[in-house]
């Protein structure tokens, strides 16, 4: 079974998603990402914070019988 929500994350200039900054909202994830007051540097720098969708699916271990 997955599910599908929205989120938000911060893109590197090269347009690749930093997997680490995804927060539940757009303020949080640039204050955790770097802070608001240093985030203008990084949009300078062509970085991006915009929302994605996450599809999170549930990764069964060994010990549960998935092989």
């Amino acid at each position: 079974m997955s599910t599908t929500i929205k989120m938000w994350a911060v893109f590197d200039p090269e347009g690749k998603p930093v997997e680490w900054s995804l927060r539940p909202n757009e303020e949080w994830c640039i204050e955790d990402f770097i802070g608001q007051s240093s985030w203008g540097n990084y949009e300078k720098e062509s970085h991006t914070c915009r929302p994605v969708r996450v599809t999170i699916e549930e990764i069964k271990n060994e010990s549960q019988g998935d092989h």
